[in-house]
């Protein structure tokens, strides 16, 4: 039996008073049942699901599911299944079966292959996708991707399934097939209960018992049929309007006031009381009650559920385990999806040719200097080109690692707060998002450093440090972005925030605009681009082209190994704020 007793929660307001959203919200469900949680927009439903999801904390009130405490020990992730609103929580570019067998991989662990499977065919039968199990997800229509959405919160068999939304955007018909398939989900497993927070008013019947909410105030709980009859409507979709007649809080009193004769009518709580028979209304009580004859009690299914076996919580993976299946996900999705390898290849060739095109005009100077020349018309535009090239090395290391990280966590939020309440940790998340973007990043700088001394016979430089610094600069930055799209609501404000951030990076590193010492130690400490930057140019101190770069840009240059600390700063300062914006509850 899921209890929930005074539920009250509180929002604070921005300038304003506190915003009440739930208010001593009281009813109860037994095993294999499945509840209807309706109301109109705002008036707390998805709040009361969150916090049966031990998303959000309420301010008040209890929950026990069984002897449990949910508030001070939630359920295990495997033991709740969570079906968001939104239909953007799906990866499209896997197969039906695909989908559901990824889910199994994150949230079981010591299963077979052979295990997972049989699970997974359990569900696809389950949800009724067992026919287009071989289908893309991106082809499917909006019904099939509800079921699938559904099937992915019951593959490690949860004794507690949360929908949101569940049916909205569907016709009449799917709306009832829907409502339909949600019952046989309970009684899939006799322990299990279903609750749907939704604002439509069709095919109530199809639920145990209805939860009607208003303005965070329960307004009535017991069967569809009592509906109409208790807010003196005609149909069920006259109900919205004859709520928004009065107060929430006098519908909440008037409930209060008569629930424990309607739950002693309807059998509702364990069944306490007599059987009632029917009353008159009391014309002179606005509040009205209405005593309805008291179901039967299926002792039969009473017996089922409290003799039925207990089934054993599935053990989440490993942390290691996520992290593994994730990043060959990740890498599967980036073989799927032709306009992302494109787009990297594309880069791979086209950044090293465009840093060699831009290099081409003035190679005569850079090999004339090599050959031992010191002229002055010579020396300094050759020294100008090197820094200058080197600059562009750095920026487009940056650019590709803007790329991959912006748009990394925050494209993809809904997908990861879905797995999250699955039991996917965080951190696994961090991980597999760093494993899949620095091989990237290694490959495109340490080729472009490659291509440039082909193409030019030899940049001048320590080598390791034009090797290093290139690949730490795009690793740091690519983190730094990371961590911009994991605290970014979108991946457009992601993406447009780390813009910003590169192009503070352009204009800040000391190449094109020199500091005084003591402004660019303040200013640079925050930039990426200046330690790739200078860490390569203070490698030069020795050869010809150092003194009319110094005297060239007025700024300072962080030795090769100060730059490498550094960037190693601003990599771990984007993992820890990655890791928080994981963390953060969406």
């Amino acid at each position: 039996m899921l209890e929930i007793n005074n539920l009250s929660h509180v929002v604070p307001g921005k300038g304003k008073e506190p915003l009440r959203v739930l208010e001593q919200v009281s009813f109860m469900a037994p095993g294999g049942h499945v509840l209807a949680v309706i109301g109109p927009s705002g008036s707390g439903k998805t709040t009361l699901l969150r916090i049966l999801a031990g998303l959000t904390e309420p301010e008040a009130g209890t929950i026990t599911f069984g002897k449990r405490d949910l508030i001070k020990q939630p359920l295990y992730a495997n033991q709740l299944g969570w079906v968001p609103a939104g239909d953007d929580n799906l990866i499209d570019q896997l197969t039906v079966r695909e989908n559901l067998i990824s889910a199994a991989m994150l949230r079981g662990a010591g299963r077979t292959r052979d295990e997972v499977l049989s699970r997974v065919s359990h569900v696809l039968v389950t949800v009724g996708l067992e026919n287009i199990a071989t289908e893309r997800t991106s082809a499917l229509a909006l019904p099939q991707r509800r079921r699938l959405k559904l099937g992915l919160a019951l593959v490690a068999d949860p004794v507690i399934v949360l929908c949101d939304d569940f049916t909205v955007g569907l016709d009449v018909r799917s709306e009832r097939e829907f409502e339909a398939l949600l019952k046989m989900v309970a009684t899939d497993r006799p322990d299990r209960i279903v609750i749907h927070a939704t604002d439509s008013l069709s095919n109530l019947g199809a639920y145990d018992t209805v939860v009607v909410m208003h303005e965070g105030y329960v307004a009535f709980h017991g069967p569809a049929r009592a509906v109409p009859h208790y807010f003196t409507v005609p149909t069920y979709d006259e109900v919205y309007a004859r709520l928004a007649k009065r107060p929430a809080q006098r519908w909440g009193d008037s409930w209060m006031k008569h629930r424990d004769a309607y739950y002693a009518a309807f059998k509702l709580g364990g069944g306490v009381a007599d059987k009632l028979s029917a009353a008159e209304e009391d014309p002179g009580d606005e509040d009205r009650t209405i005593i309805m004859k008291q179901k039967g009690g299926d002792a039969e299914e009473t017996k089922k559920i409290a003799e039925a076996e207990v089934r054993p919580i599935i053990p989440l993976p490993g942390l290691l385990s996520q992290a593994q299946h994730l990043v060959k996900r990740r890498w599967s999705l980036l073989r799927r999806t032709p306009g992302e390898w494109i787009t990297h290849a594309a880069l791979l060739v086209g950044a090293p040719a465009i840093a060699a095109l831009l290099l081409l005009p003035n190679l005569k100077l850079l090999k004339e200097v090599r050959g031992g020349s010191t002229a002055a018309d010579v020396l300094w535009p050759a020294a100008h080109t090197v820094s200058m090239i080197v600059l562009i090395q750095i920026l487009l290391v940056l650019f590709m690692a803007l790329r991959l990280g912006a748009c990394e966590i925050a494209g993809r939020r809904a997908l990861y707060e879905r797995e999250r309440i699955g039991g996917v940790s965080p951190i696994a998340w961090l991980i597999g998002s760093l494993l899949f973007m620095l091989p990237i990043i290694l490959v495109q700088s340490i080729w472009m450093e490659m291509f440039l001394d082909i193409v030019t016979g030899g940049l001048p430089g320590n080598g390791l440090a034009k090797l290093v610094l290139p690949a730490l600069s795009g690793a740091a930055f690519a983190a730094l972005c990371l961590g911009i799209s994991a605290n970014s609501g979108s991946k457009e404000r992601a993406h447009s925030a780390a813009l910003t951030l590169l192009f503070a990076n352009v204009l800040l590193c000391g190449a094109l605009l020199g500091f005084p010492k003591i402004l660019g130690h303040i200013v640079h400490p925050f930039i990426t681009a200046h330690y790739g930057w200078s860490g390569i140019i203070d490698s030069l101190g020795k050869t010809a082209y150092f003194e009319p770069i110094d005297k060239l840009v007025k700024t300072w240059f962080a030795t090769p190994d100060l730059a490498m600390s550094m960037l190693g700063v601003h990599f771990l300062v984007g993992v820890v704020l990655a890791f928080v914006g994981l963390r953060r509850r969406g």
